[in-house]
């Protein structure tokens, strides 16, 4: 998500999606990059915790993040 000093920031959606696009084409480190910045915005985001647990290498790491979709959809 590099962006240059005249652009506006992304919207979360925006950067979702670039996280998505970038996870999907295997390119993990700018997608890990793009969740960390969603989550940063919107901490609540369930879509993001479940693609931030396809970043992660390690088993634990990712029941983490599955354990907060659990408690984020346990919410609504």
């Amino acid at each position: 998500m590099e962006q240059s000093a005249n652009q506006t920031p992304p919207t979360i959606d925006e950067a979702l999606n670039f996280a998505i696009e970038a996870v999907n084409r295997g390119d993990i480190p700018r997608g890990k990059a793009a969740l960390e910045w969603v989550l940063s915005k919107d901490p609540e985001n369930v879509n993001a915790w479940l693609w931030m647990a396809c970043c992660m290498p390690k088993d634990a790491d990712r029941q983490a993040c599955y354990r907060k979709v659990n408690l984020l959809q346990s919410r609504n």
